[in-house]
């Protein structure tokens, strides 16, 4: 009696062992068969850092999804929406107004449009500082003779660096030394090389005063930060395209991307949170970039 209910026992283990290798099995080629999506990423070069983060997390339990990304200058990425036939499913503006521009022409869904992070706005000098600039009315030095600029209708920084001058009134006395220098890495170019003696960028873009690692950090230097309630407040805002295939998994990866979980991570891989917002994502729109109340003009 006894070896029947041993021999039945071992029985009842084989037969488990099989139905759970079998599951294993079906589940596995179940896996294997599941079609592969590719999600198109159209990603600032300051923010691929913590968007690489992301992306190895996404992956990690969306195994079928493969990333194909474009890393450039918001304003080549915009141009590419603009010019080419094949166009992302997402689109990330570092400052918000480039984003905001394709929204205007159509490019973007404006109900996907979702805020987060932050940025301080800066002027950047040549670490000799050859115009003395230590303050933001310091920019009508003599010694400053060119402020390198990006196109401000077109780059975040630069239409917050407008809106701030024009706010403090400094804009038109500045006119005759603000040139427009190509795209943010070629403007920062201009101090490089002694071009300019003063640019407009975000911090951290290419500039970082929080690490080791600032962009060249011995011939550059930060001047001063712009008066915070002078401009609209940039965030990074991220968009589906109109155009996408991909609707039901950018709209599941933008949730994921905006998760507060995943905002911490992307923060603590360096994605900038200057004004210490909330890990929580906001909106974006046309609200988002107006002007604050004007402040008191700058004595010239």
């Amino acid at each position: 009696m006894r070896a029947t209910v041993i021999i039945i026992l071992l029985l009842l283990v084989v037969v488990g062992g099989v139905l759970a290798w079998r599951a294993q099995t079906q589940a596995t080629a179940t896996q294997a068969a599941a079609p592969t999506e590719t999600l198109y990423l159209a990603i600032p070069q300051g923010l691929f850092v913590p968007f690489n983060a992301v992306m190895r997390e996404f992956k990690s339990t969306h195994p079928n999804v493969e990333f194909m990304t474009t890393v450039d200058t918001p304003e080549a990425m915009a141009q590419n929406v603009q010019e080419n036939a094949e166009k992302p499913d997402i689109f990330i503006s570092p400052g918000g107004h480039e984003i905001e521009i394709l929204r205007e022409q159509g490019f973007i869904d404006p109900d996907t449009m979702v805020a987060f992070g932050s940025y301080d706005l800066a002027i950047l000098v040549p670490v000799d500082n050859p115009g003395n600039v230590h303050r933001i009315e310091d920019l009508l030095n003599p010694e400053v003779k060119v402020i390198a600029f990006s196109e401000p209708d077109i780059n975040a920084a630069s239409f917050a660096a407008r809106q701030s001058l024009q706010n403090l009134g400094l804009w038109e006395p500045l006119q005759s030394k603000i040139q427009v220098a190509g795209c943010c890495m070629d403007s920062f170019r201009w101090i490089l090389d002694g071009r300019a003696e003063a640019n407009v960028q975000f911090l951290g873009c290419p500039l970082d005063p929080n690490t080791a690692e600032m962009a060249n950090e011995s011939q550059v230097a930060i001047a001063f930060t712009f008066p915070a309630d002078s401009f609209f407040l940039p965030r990074n805002v991220a968009g589906i395209l109109n155009t996408t295939q991909k609707r039901a998994l950018a709209e599941e990866f933008l949730a994921f991307l905006t998760s507060p979980e995943t905002l911490q991570l992307m923060v603590d891989n360096r994605m900038r949170n200057d004004r210490n917002l909330p890990l929580i994502p906001g909106p974006w729109g046309p609200e988002q970039e107006a002007s604050p109340v004007t402040v008191e003009a700058a004595a010239p």
